[in-house]
């Protein structure tokens, strides 16, 4: 026999409006003192939030007013901004305020509607906060000097970029116009308005939707991160450089592996015999916002080398041109690396080359050494030094 669904004058429904046979199972309701999640959510989204907004405005700091090469990417992760500070906000008032840290018996009947609205601000805000981050990062790398990059990585990182500034548009879209009318989305769950036949019609299986874009998202984290480190492993520097970039670029990894744990979590909450919603979307909340903003840290956490070594190394002058070492490249006005600059300094290494060369004695193999230093600093410069 199957399932009465408590939705009889719509088509389609959440994936998580439980059958009434399911109903009849649930444990007697306990809204006085019920059993709730611990306060974990709230504290590691101040934690890393808090984190999250000294990192970025020391690399906008650095960027804008130090270097003076902001570009593109900074822009775009300043507009990140907006819906990531949105969407921790939404997370904490879903767990603290509107029930998600309890189990759905014990959710009183007038938080239905407001968490259904919660839902839905937690889908779009993570869309467009996950995708912008994503986009700055690939951003990011179209900073580095094209002589030192295939012209393959650039385009891939630029095809990637399109990829994902569709899906954004596209999963909005959809978000839009999954349910007609659209506040059917959450007056599905309305038990008042069902008795009265509400007639409603939602189109898109909300399992499946979130689903395929919490895979989609995860491919996006990891091409984002893989990029940068099959680029850097075929550079000719040292072991112990690669070991360097390697650790940069793999912090990115983490924010992977927390992307993936979240799909798992997702799965959870639209598979449970019980259609306990809140309580199994608890960790996916947690993960998520985890998830946004370790991806803003991570982004802007290189500029962090340029803000300390301004502040902090002691050697710094304070001016209003931006202050280089002598193997870091110009940049123009958008952070790309002035090619013009680059030849000048390559002209200047071969000239000392030749002149070590000429003068032979003792000092040939020292000077020759400086030369190959000077050569190897620029490798990792047009990988470190960009920012």
């Amino acid at each position: 026999m199957p399932a009465t669904h408590l939705n009889p004058n719509g088509s389609g429904s959440s994936g998580v409006l439980p059958p009434l046979e399911v109903l009849a199972k649930w444990p007697t309701p306990n809204y006085d003192d019920p059993i709730t999640r611990p306060k974990v959510v709230p504290a590691l989204a101040g934690v890393f939030g808090t984190i999250m907004i000294i990192i970025v405005a020391a690399r906008t700091w650095a960027r804008f007013f130090i270097r003076k090469n902001g570009g593109l990417d900074d822009w775009i992760i300043l507009l990140a901004m907006i819906p990531t500070i949105g969407f921790t906000v939404v997370v904490c008032l879903a767990t603290e305020v509107y029930g998600f840290d309890r189990h759905m018996w014990d959710v009183t009947p007038n938080l239905y509607i407001p968490e259904r609205k919660i839902v839905f601000a937690v889908y779009l805000l993570y869309i467009i906060a996950s995708g912008l981050i994503k986009i700055s990062i690939l951003l990011f790398y179209r900073r580095l000097d094209a002589r030192c990059i295939p012209s393959t990585f650039r385009i891939v990182t630029w095809i990637s970029i399109t990829i994902i500034a569709v899906f954004i548009t596209a999963f909005t879209v959809i978000l839009f116009t999954a349910c007609n009318p659209l506040a059917s989305f959450w007056y599905q769950f309305d038990i008042a308005r069902q008795i009265s036949g509400y007639k409603y019609h939602c189109w898109v299986n909300e399992e499946a939707d979130i689903m395929a874009a919490s895979i989609v998202s995860a491919v996006q984290d990891a091409i984002a991160a893989c990029l940068p480190t099959l680029l850097y492993w075929n550079l000719q520097i040292p072991k112990r450089q690669k070991i360097t970039l390697g650790t940069l670029f793999a912090s990115g990894y983490v924010v992977c592996i927390v992307c993936i744990a979240r799909v798992f979590a997702i799965h959870t909450i639209f598979n449970n015999e019980l259609y306990d919603s809140s309580w199994t979307t608890w960790p996916a909340l947690l993960l998520a916002v985890l998830e946004i903003q370790l991806g803003v840290i991570v982004s802007s956490a290189p500029a962090l080398r340029v803000f300390a070594k301004h502040y902090f190394s002691g050697t710094s002058v304070r001016g209003s041109a931006p202050q280089r070492f002598p193997y870091e490249p110009a940049r123009g006005t958008d952070g790309s690396v002035r090619q013009g600059e680059f030849r000048k300094q390559s002209d200047a290494a071969k000239s000392a080359s030749t002149m070590s060369r000429g003068r032979g004695g003792p000092e040939e193999d020292e000077e020759e050494g400086d030369v190959a230093l000077l050569e190897l600093r620029r490798a990792e410069t047009r990988i470190v030094g960009i920012v």
